[in-house]
């Protein structure tokens, strides 16, 4: 792999107070090869101003214009905010978003309660557009029950059969004091978006321990099988596992059991090649962390030709050099200051990751663009 070249969808040290932490990336490459890049603006990386922004590029990511600026508080009056956005292409030009809505009426509340580590109330939303995300229209409720404590965990997908899946995993809520019970999971829909059923369980450990957190999904090119990365966590042991990797058929209804791909690190994104390789983009907190990519040949049974695309100081991340209380994971996040990386092939085959990176007074958006040799 070649690292060809590199920019910034969004400079965030220069964004209004507002709008100074951009995370929780989205990337979508339309099928006229415009690129779609979505994305959660605020005054902290936690902080009851959340929003979601949308830009898009015409030419391949030299230069991006801004066409969703914002939701706002929905509805007015109810202090729900949009923390995070996932994007797909119905048909050409049509863009279906799967919108992650956050209870932030009283905003000096954290994300995550301290106590319990059970999360503030959400909803999942769906709407469509026709003008890349200038309008939409009027929002819909996705019902998860009976899952809780829900969080959206990555761009929806288009199914070889037509179908359309809406990755999630579900939680507990903010007041729950028992131990919790974690899913990664899938709905579908049939209608283009209109209704919604499932779930599918995607990963889950019966006896709690293992966490499969924020999984990431890809669409295998050549037989439609789906293929989930997970940032892996051992909640007795307090430590994070390799990533894990688990196969789905092409309906996204039966999932192989997790299994370790023997790779230190947190949220990785896949993405199948069409010569049948596998890519995958991830997040490396261990001393040197940095933003990684790897290539496999057999399926992911082994992964190759290491490419280093962001790299911060040397030295360990927080929480990355031995047993941590899980509470401690959630101040560990809002410190972290990278991450997040999403992946499209570009259309004269090169890929793109979207990530966010940068320190303490603002996080940006950036690209990298990678021939895949």
């Amino acid at each position: 792999m070649q690292l060809l070249d590199r920019g910034l969808i969004v400079d965030a040290t220069t964004a209004p107070t507002d709008a100074r932490f951009c995370t929780f990336t989205s990337l979508l490459c339309l099928s006229d090869g415009r690129l779609v890049a979505g994305f959660r603006t605020g005054s902290a990386k936690d902080s009851g101003d959340d929003d979601i922004r949308l830009l898009v590029s015409e030419d391949e990511g030299r230069t991006w214009a801004r066409t969703c600026n914002g939701i706002g508080e929905y509805h007015p009056g109810s202090g729900g905010r949009m923390r995070a956005v996932g994007l797909a292409e119905i048909e050409p030009g049509r863009l279906i978003a799967a919108f992650n809505w956050i209870d932030r009426s009283d905003p000096a509340l954290p994300l995550a309660n301290p106590e319990t580590q059970g999360i503030l109330p959400t909803k999942l939303f769906v709407a469509e557009s026709s003008d890349t995300g200038r309008t939409w229209t009027p929002f819909r409720t996705v019902d998860l029950h009976p899952h809780r404590g829900n969080a959206l965990t990555g761009d929806l997908l288009a199914l070889h059969n037509g179908t359309l899946a809406l990755p999630y995993e579900a939680w507990k809520e903010y007041h729950d004091s028992s131990p919790g019970e974690h899913h990664a999971a899938l709905r579908f829909s049939d209608d283009g978006g209109q209704s919604w059923h499932g779930p599918a369980i995607v990963a889950h450990d019966d006896e709690n321990r293992r966490l499969f957190w924020d999984q990431r999904l890809t669409v295998l090119p050549q037989d439609g099988r789906l293929l989930a990365l997970f940032w892996t966590h051992d909640r007795h042991a307090g430590q994070d596992l390799p990533i894990h990797m688990a196969w789905g058929s092409p309906d996204g209804r039966t999932w192989s059991a997790p299994r370790s791909t023997g790779i230190a690190g947190q949220i990785a994104a896949p993405l199948g090649l069409p010569d049948g390789r596998l890519f995958m983009a991830y997040v490396h907190r261990h001393d040197p962390p940095s933003l990684r990519a790897l290539l496999s040949e057999d399926g992911g049974a082994s992964w190759q030709d290491e490419l280093i695309f962001y790299a911060k100081r040397l030295g360990s991340e927080s929480g990355m050099t031995g047993s941590r209380d899980f509470a401690d994971y959630w101040a560990d996040m809002n410190i972290w200051t990278f991450g997040h990386p999403a992946a499209v092939l570009l259309p004269n085959g090169d890929v793109m990751v979207a990530h966010y990176a940068g320190d303490a007074s603002a996080m940006s958006i950036h690209w990298v663009r990678i021939r895949i040799k």
